[in-house]
């Protein structure tokens, strides 16, 4: 198994003052392959890739209180070479978040709360088979925390980590009028881009 993936992220200062705007983001992509090896000879049976886009803005309603808002945009697709089966999908949706930073100076740590709303759609296909198409709704809610370091008074690395939290997907296909869900409750993701943990660089750009 093969596995690429890149995050890169721009936001807000660990020495925020209340009333400072930030900007940023995260974007992700991730490829994996599977397949056997016979004799000498590599042949794939499976393959996946995923990417993620969540830009972002937020406010510092006080000096440590942090409101943000992000939108998320996903897209997937799953193929079984062997069978020439494909799953594709994609999400659309938002993230609002806040953090609460403690102490003061270059280094704060902080805890997080996350509450993220994502529908979309997916789509099964195979050879002579009829497309299949599948509406999804996930949403879910999670505490998180971290730390923040400020590299300048504009610039901060901060690191995010996932922690409890609540998560539920319904999905429902075309044409049919039941509705599967799954529920889950403990670790769940931390951040925009649903890893567990999270870094990047943040920058202030209205004080």
């Amino acid at each position: 198994m093969l596995t690429v993936g890149s995050v890169v992220a721009i936001a807000a200062a660990a020495q925020a003052q209340q009333g400072s705007w930030y900007i940023g983001g995260n974007a992700g992509y991730n490829q994996t392959n599977q397949g056997v090896d016979k004799s000498g000879t590599k042949n794939k049976v499976f393959t996946s890739s995923e990417w993620t886009f969540s830009p972002e803005i937020g406010t510092f309603l006080t000096d440590n209180w942090q409101l943000g808002l992000g939108l998320n945009f996903n897209g997937y697709k799953n193929e079984e070479l062997l069978t020439s089966e494909i799953v594709k999908g994609n999400r659309t949706g938002g993230t609002l978040y806040s953090r609460y930073f403690f102490g003061s100076g270059s280094f704060r740590p902080f805890l997080g709360v996350n509450v993220t709303v994502l529908p979309g759609s997916e789509t099964y296909s195979a050879a002579n088979v009829s497309d299949v198409k599948t509406k999804v709704m996930t949403w879910g809610a999670n505490l998180n925390a971290g730390f923040a370091y400020a590299l300048s008074p504009v610039v901060t690395a901060v690191g995010s980590f996932g922690a409890l939290g609540f998560s539920s997907e319904t999905t429902k296909q075309d044409g049919s009028d039941i509705k599967n869900y799954t529920q889950g409750f403990g670790f769940e993701n931390a951040g925009t881009l649903g890893n567990r943990f999270t870094i990047g660089i943040y920058y202030t750009f209205l004080r």
